[in-house]
Protein backbone atom coordinates (compact mmCIF):
# COMPACT_ATOMS: atom_id res chain seq x y z
CA UNK A 1 0.00 0.00 0.00
CA UNK A 2 2.89 2.45 0.98
CA UNK A 3 4.77 1.73 -2.17
CA UNK A 4 1.51 2.33 -4.41
CA UNK A 5 1.67 5.58 -2.73
CA UNK A 6 5.12 6.54 -3.02
CA UNK A 7 4.99 5.46 -6.96
CA UNK A 8 1.78 7.56 -7.40
CA UNK A 9 3.55 10.54 -5.95
CA UNK A 10 6.67 10.11 -8.06
CA UNK A 11 4.16 10.03 -11.02
CA UNK A 12 2.45 13.58 -10.17
CA UNK A 13 6.10 14.95 -9.63
CA UNK A 14 6.57 13.21 -13.24
CA UNK A 15 3.30 14.86 -14.64
CA UNK A 16 4.03 18.13 -13.05
CA UNK A 17 7.35 18.08 -14.83
CA UNK A 18 5.43 17.55 -18.09
CA UNK A 19 3.24 20.79 -17.46
CA UNK A 20 5.64 23.23 -17.06
CA UNK A 21 7.00 21.95 -20.51
CA UNK A 22 3.82 21.72 -22.01
CA UNK A 23 0.79 23.74 -20.41
CA UNK A 24 -0.64 26.91 -22.32
CA UNK A 25 -0.90 29.17 -19.81
CA UNK A 26 0.97 30.28 -16.62
CA UNK A 27 -2.51 30.25 -14.62
CA UNK A 28 -2.82 26.81 -16.16
CA UNK A 29 0.96 25.35 -15.44
CA UNK A 30 0.35 26.53 -11.73
CA UNK A 31 -2.88 25.09 -11.41
CA UNK A 32 -1.87 21.22 -12.66
CA UNK A 33 1.81 21.29 -10.81
CA UNK A 34 0.56 22.20 -7.31
CA UNK A 35 -2.51 20.09 -8.03
CA UNK A 36 -0.03 16.98 -9.60
CA UNK A 37 2.32 17.31 -6.73
CA UNK A 38 -0.41 17.71 -3.77
CA UNK A 39 -3.75 15.37 -4.96
CA UNK A 40 -1.83 13.15 -7.66
CA UNK A 41 -4.62 10.51 -7.02
CA UNK A 42 -7.26 13.38 -8.40
CA UNK A 43 -5.08 14.92 -10.55
CA UNK A 44 -3.38 12.59 -12.52
CA UNK A 45 -6.15 10.69 -14.46
CA UNK A 46 -7.68 14.59 -15.40
CA UNK A 47 -4.30 15.82 -16.73
CA UNK A 48 -4.01 12.56 -18.87
CA UNK A 49 -7.17 13.55 -20.09
CA UNK A 50 -7.25 17.10 -20.07
CA UNK A 51 -3.61 18.19 -19.74
CA UNK A 52 -2.28 18.01 -23.46
CA UNK A 53 -1.38 20.95 -25.45
CA UNK A 54 -1.00 18.83 -28.90
CA UNK A 55 -2.99 16.53 -30.62
CA UNK A 56 -1.22 13.35 -31.34
CA UNK A 57 -1.28 11.99 -34.68
CA UNK A 58 -2.80 14.52 -36.44
CA UNK A 59 -0.04 16.41 -37.58
CA UNK A 60 2.14 13.61 -38.59
CA UNK A 61 -0.64 12.87 -40.77
CA UNK A 62 -1.40 15.81 -42.45
CA UNK A 63 2.31 16.09 -43.53
CA UNK A 64 1.58 12.75 -45.62
CA UNK A 65 -1.90 14.35 -46.62
CA UNK A 66 0.31 17.02 -48.12
CA UNK A 67 3.09 15.34 -49.12
CA UNK A 68 0.41 13.21 -51.55
CA UNK A 69 -1.44 15.84 -53.14
CA UNK A 70 0.85 18.53 -52.85
CA UNK A 71 0.33 19.50 -56.31
CA UNK A 72 -3.08 20.39 -55.43
CA UNK A 73 -2.30 22.59 -51.92
CA UNK A 74 0.70 24.30 -54.03
CA UNK A 75 -1.99 25.56 -56.34
CA UNK A 76 -4.32 26.85 -53.40
CA UNK A 77 -1.60 28.63 -51.90
CA UNK A 78 -0.83 30.49 -54.87
CA UNK A 79 -4.36 30.07 -56.46
CA UNK A 80 -3.86 33.02 -59.18
CA UNK A 81 -2.35 35.85 -59.38
CA UNK A 82 -6.08 37.65 -60.10
CA UNK A 83 -7.31 36.09 -57.15
CA UNK A 84 -4.52 36.56 -54.25
CA UNK A 85 -5.50 40.09 -52.12
CA UNK A 86 -2.30 41.93 -51.43
CA UNK A 87 -3.47 44.91 -49.84
CA UNK A 88 -1.57 45.73 -46.17
CA UNK A 89 -4.32 45.58 -44.35
CA UNK A 90 -5.01 41.83 -45.40
CA UNK A 91 -1.41 41.08 -44.62
CA UNK A 92 -1.23 42.35 -41.30
CA UNK A 93 -4.29 39.15 -40.49
CA UNK A 94 -3.00 36.84 -42.69
CA UNK A 95 1.11 36.99 -41.34
CA UNK A 96 -0.45 36.83 -38.17
CA UNK A 97 -1.13 33.44 -38.51
CA UNK A 98 0.62 29.90 -39.56
CA UNK A 99 -1.24 29.80 -43.39
CA UNK A 100 0.34 26.69 -43.96
CA UNK A 101 -1.29 25.29 -47.35
CA UNK A 102 -4.45 27.78 -46.83
CA UNK A 103 -4.47 31.01 -49.48
CA UNK A 104 -5.43 33.33 -47.26
CA UNK A 105 -7.44 36.25 -48.34
CA UNK A 106 -8.81 35.63 -51.92
CA UNK A 107 -10.73 37.72 -54.27
CA UNK A 108 -13.68 36.67 -56.60
CA UNK A 109 -15.91 35.41 -53.71
CA UNK A 110 -19.05 35.81 -52.81
CA UNK A 111 -21.15 35.13 -49.03
CA UNK A 112 -24.26 35.94 -47.80
CA UNK A 113 -25.06 35.98 -43.95
CA UNK A 114 -27.99 33.71 -42.84
CA UNK A 115 -29.43 35.03 -39.37
CA UNK A 116 -31.08 32.01 -37.91
CA UNK A 117 -31.00 28.03 -38.12
CA UNK A 118 -34.19 27.63 -40.06
CA UNK A 119 -33.24 29.41 -42.72
CA UNK A 120 -29.67 28.34 -42.59
CA UNK A 121 -31.25 24.37 -42.61
CA UNK A 122 -33.38 25.46 -45.70
CA UNK A 123 -30.73 26.73 -47.91
CA UNK A 124 -28.47 23.44 -46.75
CA UNK A 125 -31.57 21.04 -47.66
CA UNK A 126 -31.52 23.09 -51.02
CA UNK A 127 -28.13 23.38 -51.94
CA UNK A 128 -27.71 19.23 -51.09
CA UNK A 129 -30.63 18.74 -53.32
CA UNK A 130 -29.24 19.95 -56.34
CA UNK A 131 -25.71 18.57 -55.86
CA UNK A 132 -24.41 16.58 -58.62
CA UNK A 133 -21.08 15.30 -58.06
CA UNK A 134 -20.11 15.20 -54.50
CA UNK A 135 -20.98 16.61 -50.50
CA UNK A 136 -19.08 16.51 -47.92
CA UNK A 137 -20.87 16.91 -44.70
CA UNK A 138 -18.94 17.66 -41.59
CA UNK A 139 -20.61 18.80 -38.45
CA UNK A 140 -19.62 18.70 -34.53
CA UNK A 141 -23.10 17.80 -33.59
CA UNK A 142 -26.26 16.20 -35.73
CA UNK A 143 -28.86 14.95 -33.55
CA UNK A 144 -31.32 11.85 -34.18
CA UNK A 145 -34.43 13.97 -34.31
CA UNK A 146 -36.65 15.19 -36.88
CA UNK A 147 -34.39 17.64 -38.11
CA UNK A 148 -31.26 15.59 -37.74
CA UNK A 149 -33.92 13.15 -40.39
CA UNK A 150 -34.04 15.45 -43.08
CA UNK A 151 -30.94 15.50 -43.44
CA UNK A 152 -30.10 12.01 -43.25
CA UNK A 153 -32.77 10.69 -45.55
CA UNK A 154 -31.75 13.60 -47.89
CA UNK A 155 -27.92 12.47 -47.70
CA UNK A 156 -28.69 9.04 -48.52
CA UNK A 157 -31.08 10.18 -51.50
CA UNK A 158 -28.53 11.78 -53.25
CA UNK A 159 -26.14 8.90 -52.49
CA UNK A 160 -28.68 6.62 -54.49
CA UNK A 161 -28.67 9.01 -57.58
CA UNK A 162 -24.87 8.69 -57.60
CA UNK A 163 -23.81 11.86 -55.86
CA UNK A 164 -20.05 10.95 -53.40
CA UNK A 165 -21.44 11.78 -50.16
CA UNK A 166 -19.11 12.17 -46.81
CA UNK A 167 -19.83 12.37 -43.71
CA UNK A 168 -18.27 13.62 -40.88
CA UNK A 169 -18.79 13.92 -37.17
CA UNK A 170 -17.00 14.57 -33.82
CA UNK A 171 -17.19 11.65 -31.57
CA UNK A 172 -17.61 13.30 -28.40
CA UNK A 173 -19.52 15.99 -29.58
CA UNK A 174 -22.37 13.22 -31.62
CA UNK A 175 -22.54 9.58 -30.51
CA UNK A 176 -24.61 9.23 -33.94
CA UNK A 177 -26.40 6.18 -33.29
CA UNK A 178 -25.60 2.77 -34.81
CA UNK A 179 -28.58 2.45 -36.83
CA UNK A 180 -28.44 5.92 -38.53
CA UNK A 181 -24.77 4.08 -39.88
CA UNK A 182 -25.75 1.80 -40.65
CA UNK A 183 -28.22 3.33 -43.17
CA UNK A 184 -25.79 5.58 -44.49
CA UNK A 185 -23.15 3.36 -45.39
CA UNK A 186 -25.81 0.95 -46.95
CA UNK A 187 -26.52 3.50 -49.16
CA UNK A 188 -22.91 3.82 -49.98
CA UNK A 189 -21.94 6.80 -48.24
CA UNK A 190 -18.50 7.56 -46.87
CA UNK A 191 -18.47 8.01 -43.09
CA UNK A 192 -15.82 9.07 -40.47
CA UNK A 193 -15.64 10.11 -36.65
CA UNK A 194 -12.91 11.83 -35.59
CA UNK A 195 -10.62 10.82 -32.63
CA UNK A 196 -12.25 7.53 -32.34
CA UNK A 197 -11.77 4.34 -30.64
CA UNK A 198 -7.89 4.08 -30.81
CA UNK A 199 -6.09 3.42 -27.72
CA UNK A 200 -4.66 7.22 -28.22
CA UNK A 201 -7.84 8.89 -28.86
CA UNK A 202 -9.06 7.47 -25.67
CA UNK A 203 -6.94 9.84 -23.57
CA UNK A 204 -7.31 12.81 -26.72
CA UNK A 205 -10.91 13.31 -25.68
CA UNK A 206 -10.06 16.79 -24.51
CA UNK A 207 -9.31 17.83 -28.20
CA UNK A 208 -12.73 18.27 -30.40
CA UNK A 209 -13.46 19.09 -33.75
CA UNK A 210 -15.96 21.69 -33.35
CA UNK A 211 -15.86 22.04 -37.08
CA UNK A 212 -19.09 22.55 -39.26
CA UNK A 213 -18.91 22.52 -42.60
CA UNK A 214 -21.54 21.60 -45.72
CA UNK A 215 -19.82 21.77 -49.12
CA UNK A 216 -21.64 20.89 -52.70
CA UNK A 217 -19.75 20.44 -55.53
CA UNK A 218 -16.89 22.77 -54.90
CA UNK A 219 -19.34 25.19 -55.56
CA UNK A 220 -20.98 26.29 -52.12
CA UNK A 221 -19.95 26.12 -48.50
CA UNK A 222 -22.02 26.93 -45.32
CA UNK A 223 -19.53 27.72 -42.49
CA UNK A 224 -20.94 28.74 -38.74
CA UNK A 225 -22.27 28.00 -35.66
CA UNK A 226 -25.37 25.77 -36.21
CA UNK A 227 -25.47 22.63 -35.49
CA UNK A 228 -28.03 19.71 -36.50
CA UNK A 229 -30.77 19.70 -34.64
CA UNK A 230 -34.24 20.28 -33.10
CA UNK A 231 -32.97 21.82 -30.53
CA UNK A 232 -30.68 24.37 -32.98
CA UNK A 233 -34.38 25.11 -34.77
CA UNK A 234 -35.29 26.43 -31.42
CA UNK A 235 -38.42 24.16 -31.14
CA UNK A 236 -37.25 22.21 -28.02
CA UNK A 237 -38.72 23.16 -24.33
CA UNK A 238 -34.96 22.93 -22.98
CA UNK A 239 -33.87 25.85 -24.47
CA UNK A 240 -36.32 27.75 -25.91
CA UNK A 241 -35.68 29.91 -28.74
CA UNK A 242 -32.34 29.50 -30.07
CA UNK A 243 -30.01 32.18 -31.58
CA UNK A 244 -26.71 31.19 -34.10
CA UNK A 245 -25.46 31.99 -37.52
CA UNK A 246 -23.97 30.84 -40.42
CA UNK A 247 -22.98 32.14 -44.15
CA UNK A 248 -22.79 30.66 -47.80
CA UNK A 249 -19.79 31.38 -49.56
CA UNK A 250 -18.98 30.94 -52.96
CA UNK A 251 -15.63 31.03 -55.14
CA UNK A 252 -12.15 30.50 -54.19
CA UNK A 253 -13.03 30.16 -50.37
CA UNK A 254 -14.53 26.80 -50.97
CA UNK A 255 -12.06 25.50 -52.25
CA UNK A 256 -10.14 26.80 -48.48
CA UNK A 257 -13.17 25.39 -46.79
CA UNK A 258 -12.42 21.68 -48.23
CA UNK A 259 -8.92 22.01 -47.28
CA UNK A 260 -9.85 21.36 -43.53
CA UNK A 261 -12.24 18.79 -44.35
CA UNK A 262 -9.63 16.84 -46.41
CA UNK A 263 -7.01 16.92 -43.41
CA UNK A 264 -9.96 15.71 -40.83
CA UNK A 265 -10.87 12.75 -43.06
CA UNK A 266 -7.44 12.22 -43.36
CA UNK A 267 -6.67 11.83 -39.77
CA UNK A 268 -9.60 9.45 -39.61
CA UNK A 269 -9.05 7.44 -42.58
CA UNK A 270 -5.36 8.13 -44.11
CA UNK A 271 -6.96 8.73 -47.48
CA UNK A 272 -7.53 11.44 -49.48
CA UNK A 273 -10.95 12.94 -49.78
CA UNK A 274 -12.66 12.20 -52.47
CA UNK A 275 -13.54 15.97 -53.79
CA UNK A 276 -12.82 18.40 -56.74
CA UNK A 277 -9.82 20.82 -56.05
CA UNK A 278 -10.81 22.64 -59.22
CA UNK A 279 -11.35 26.52 -58.30
CA UNK A 280 -14.47 28.23 -59.56
CA UNK A 281 -14.28 32.35 -58.86
CA UNK A 282 -17.44 33.83 -58.28
CA UNK A 283 -19.63 36.71 -59.87
CA UNK A 284 -18.49 38.46 -57.21
CA UNK A 285 -15.27 40.01 -55.77
CA UNK A 286 -15.18 39.96 -51.52
CA UNK A 287 -12.30 39.23 -50.21
CA UNK A 288 -12.40 36.34 -48.02
CA UNK A 289 -10.02 34.02 -45.41
CA UNK A 290 -11.51 30.22 -44.77
CA UNK A 291 -9.06 30.08 -41.39
CA UNK A 292 -8.99 26.52 -39.73
CA UNK A 293 -7.05 26.83 -36.48
CA UNK A 294 -6.28 23.47 -34.26
CA UNK A 295 -4.28 22.03 -31.49
CA UNK A 296 -1.74 20.24 -34.41
CA UNK A 297 -0.81 24.05 -35.48
CA UNK A 298 2.65 24.84 -34.83
CA UNK A 299 1.60 28.30 -33.73
CA UNK A 300 -1.68 29.64 -31.73
CA UNK A 301 -3.26 30.47 -35.30
CA UNK A 302 -6.44 31.31 -34.18
CA UNK A 303 -5.59 33.19 -30.99
CA UNK A 304 -3.43 34.91 -33.36
CA UNK A 305 -5.07 35.94 -36.28
CA UNK A 306 -8.36 36.92 -33.60
CA UNK A 307 -5.57 39.24 -31.37
CA UNK A 308 -4.56 40.77 -34.91
CA UNK A 309 -8.40 41.18 -35.94
CA UNK A 310 -8.98 43.10 -32.71
CA UNK A 311 -5.74 45.07 -32.58
CA UNK A 312 -7.02 46.43 -36.02
CA UNK A 313 -10.15 48.10 -34.67
CA UNK A 314 -10.17 51.59 -34.66
CA UNK A 315 -13.77 52.47 -34.51
CA UNK A 316 -15.83 49.63 -33.94
CA UNK A 317 -15.11 46.59 -32.06
CA UNK A 318 -18.84 44.13 -31.96
CA UNK A 319 -19.00 40.75 -30.57
CA UNK A 320 -21.26 38.13 -29.76
CA UNK A 321 -20.63 34.98 -28.07
CA UNK A 322 -22.12 32.09 -26.04
CA UNK A 323 -18.95 31.44 -24.12
CA UNK A 324 -16.98 34.35 -22.98
CA UNK A 325 -13.37 33.56 -20.88
CA UNK A 326 -10.86 34.65 -22.98
CA UNK A 327 -7.60 33.99 -22.41
CA UNK A 328 -5.57 36.47 -20.94
CA UNK A 329 -3.91 38.06 -24.05
CA UNK A 330 -7.05 37.77 -26.13
CA UNK A 331 -8.85 39.71 -22.89
CA UNK A 332 -6.51 42.36 -22.93
CA UNK A 333 -6.35 43.28 -26.23
CA UNK A 334 -9.83 44.18 -25.86
CA UNK A 335 -9.35 46.43 -23.25
CA UNK A 336 -6.90 47.81 -25.05
CA UNK A 337 -9.06 48.72 -27.86
CA UNK A 338 -11.61 50.07 -25.45
CA UNK A 339 -9.07 52.33 -23.72
CA UNK A 340 -7.78 54.11 -27.47
CA UNK A 341 -11.57 54.57 -27.74
CA UNK A 342 -12.98 52.19 -29.79
CA UNK A 343 -16.79 50.91 -29.51
CA UNK A 344 -16.52 48.03 -28.21
CA UNK A 345 -19.91 45.84 -27.02
CA UNK A 346 -19.97 42.11 -25.81
CA UNK A 347 -23.20 40.35 -26.46
CA UNK A 348 -23.32 37.21 -24.16
CA UNK A 349 -26.36 34.78 -23.29
CA UNK A 350 -28.08 35.75 -20.18
CA UNK A 351 -28.53 31.74 -19.42
CA UNK A 352 -26.40 28.85 -20.87
CA UNK A 353 -26.12 25.22 -21.30
CA UNK A 354 -22.86 25.17 -19.05
CA UNK A 355 -22.94 27.02 -15.45
CA UNK A 356 -19.33 27.00 -15.02
CA UNK A 357 -18.61 29.36 -18.13
CA UNK A 358 -22.11 31.36 -17.11
CA UNK A 359 -20.24 32.05 -13.71
CA UNK A 360 -16.40 32.32 -14.92
CA UNK A 361 -17.91 34.69 -17.59
CA UNK A 362 -18.86 37.14 -14.56
CA UNK A 363 -15.36 38.26 -14.00
CA UNK A 364 -14.76 39.03 -17.49
CA UNK A 365 -17.48 41.25 -18.29
CA UNK A 366 -17.19 43.71 -14.91
CA UNK A 367 -13.47 43.88 -16.27
CA UNK A 368 -15.24 45.18 -19.68
CA UNK A 369 -17.55 47.45 -17.63
CA UNK A 370 -14.52 48.91 -15.77
CA UNK A 371 -12.91 49.67 -18.95
CA UNK A 372 -15.33 51.48 -20.70
CA UNK A 373 -17.06 48.82 -22.87
CA UNK A 374 -20.53 47.46 -23.11
CA UNK A 375 -21.67 43.94 -21.81
CA UNK A 376 -25.30 42.96 -23.45
CA UNK A 377 -27.25 39.94 -22.05
CA UNK A 378 -29.52 38.20 -25.12
CA UNK A 379 -32.63 37.40 -23.30
CA UNK A 380 -35.38 36.25 -26.40
CA UNK A 381 -33.32 32.43 -26.30
CA UNK A 382 -30.33 31.04 -26.09
CA UNK A 383 -27.18 32.66 -28.19
CA UNK A 384 -24.71 30.59 -29.14
CA UNK A 385 -23.18 32.64 -32.70
CA UNK A 386 -19.76 33.66 -33.03
CA UNK A 387 -19.64 36.69 -34.60
CA UNK A 388 -17.30 39.70 -34.78
CA UNK A 389 -17.51 43.18 -36.69
CA UNK A 390 -14.39 45.15 -36.68
CA UNK A 391 -15.04 48.77 -38.35
CA UNK A 392 -16.29 48.66 -41.48
CA UNK A 393 -12.98 46.43 -42.18
CA UNK A 394 -13.83 42.42 -41.45
CA UNK A 395 -17.02 40.33 -40.16
CA UNK A 396 -16.15 37.06 -39.11
CA UNK A 397 -18.61 34.01 -38.42
CA UNK A 398 -17.65 30.62 -37.12
CA UNK A 399 -17.31 28.15 -35.10
CA UNK A 400 -14.72 30.46 -32.48
CA UNK A 401 -15.71 30.67 -29.19
CA UNK A 402 -13.50 33.50 -26.64
CA UNK A 403 -12.25 30.77 -24.26
CA UNK A 404 -9.27 28.49 -24.11
CA UNK A 405 -10.94 25.72 -25.81
CA UNK A 406 -11.50 27.31 -28.83
CA UNK A 407 -7.99 29.28 -28.86
CA UNK A 408 -5.93 26.31 -28.01
CA UNK A 409 -7.44 23.08 -28.12
CA UNK A 410 -10.47 22.22 -30.82
CA UNK A 411 -10.20 22.37 -34.35
CA UNK A 412 -12.25 25.24 -35.75
CA UNK A 413 -13.20 27.25 -38.99
CA UNK A 414 -14.13 30.48 -39.53
CA UNK A 415 -14.80 32.79 -41.93
CA UNK A 416 -12.94 36.32 -42.21
CA UNK A 417 -15.16 38.67 -44.72
CA UNK A 418 -12.89 41.97 -45.57
CA UNK A 419 -15.93 43.78 -47.04
CA UNK A 420 -17.89 47.01 -46.29
CA UNK A 421 -21.50 45.05 -47.28
CA UNK A 422 -21.12 42.31 -45.38
CA UNK A 423 -19.89 43.89 -42.46
CA UNK A 424 -22.65 46.38 -42.73
CA UNK A 425 -25.22 43.64 -42.36
CA UNK A 426 -23.51 41.61 -39.84
CA UNK A 427 -23.38 45.04 -37.57
CA UNK A 428 -27.40 45.44 -38.42
CA UNK A 429 -28.20 42.04 -37.11
CA UNK A 430 -26.31 42.99 -34.22
CA UNK A 431 -28.31 45.98 -33.85
CA UNK A 432 -31.24 43.86 -33.78
CA UNK A 433 -29.60 42.02 -31.14
CA UNK A 434 -29.11 44.73 -28.80
CA UNK A 435 -33.19 45.76 -28.94
CA UNK A 436 -33.51 41.92 -27.58
CA UNK A 437 -31.01 42.26 -24.77
CA UNK A 438 -30.69 44.02 -21.54
CA UNK A 439 -27.75 46.27 -21.03
CA UNK A 440 -25.34 44.74 -18.08
CA UNK A 441 -24.09 47.92 -15.52
CA UNK A 442 -21.18 47.47 -13.29
CA UNK A 443 -23.25 47.90 -9.96
CA UNK A 444 -24.57 44.31 -11.18
CA UNK A 445 -21.68 42.72 -10.00
CA UNK A 446 -20.21 45.41 -7.38
CA UNK A 447 -23.90 44.55 -5.96
CA UNK A 448 -23.82 40.62 -5.76
CA UNK A 449 -23.40 38.79 -2.63
CA UNK A 450 -20.28 37.18 -1.42
CA UNK A 451 -21.30 33.85 -2.36
CA UNK A 452 -21.91 34.63 -5.91
CA UNK A 453 -18.37 36.20 -6.09
CA UNK A 454 -16.74 33.34 -4.20
CA UNK A 455 -18.43 30.77 -6.51
CA UNK A 456 -17.58 32.98 -9.50
CA UNK A 457 -13.75 33.02 -9.10
CA UNK A 458 -13.72 29.89 -8.35
CA UNK A 459 -15.64 28.83 -12.01
CA UNK A 460 -12.96 31.17 -13.19
CA UNK A 461 -9.87 29.01 -11.89
CA UNK A 462 -11.13 26.02 -14.30
CA UNK A 463 -10.99 28.74 -17.19
CA UNK A 464 -8.12 27.17 -18.91
CA UNK A 465 -10.08 24.02 -19.77
CA UNK A 466 -13.85 25.22 -20.28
Amino acid sequence: MEISIIALYVAGFFFAGLALLRSRTPQGTVAWVLSLITIPFLSLPLYIIFGRSKFEGYSRKRKILESKVQTQFEKLKTIDSEMITNQDEFKIISSSVSVQNQPGFTRKNSIKLIESPADAYDEMLKAIDMAQHYIVFQYYIIKADSTGEAFIELLIKKAWQGVRVTFMNDAIGAEIPQGILDRLVKAGIKTGTFNESKLKGKFQINFRNHRKILIVDGLVAFIGGINIGDEYRGITKEFGPWRDTCVRIEGPSVIAAQLASAKDWFFIHEEPLSVDWAIRPSKEDVNLMVLHTGPADEKHSCLLSFIALINSATKRLWIANPYYVPPESLMNAILLASLRGVDVRILVPSYSDSKSVMLASQLYQKVLLKHGAKVYRYTKGFLHQKVMAVDDNFGVVGTVNFDCRSMFINFEVSVIAADKSFVDNLAAMLLKDYTDSEEVNLSYFENATLLNKIIANGANLMAPIL
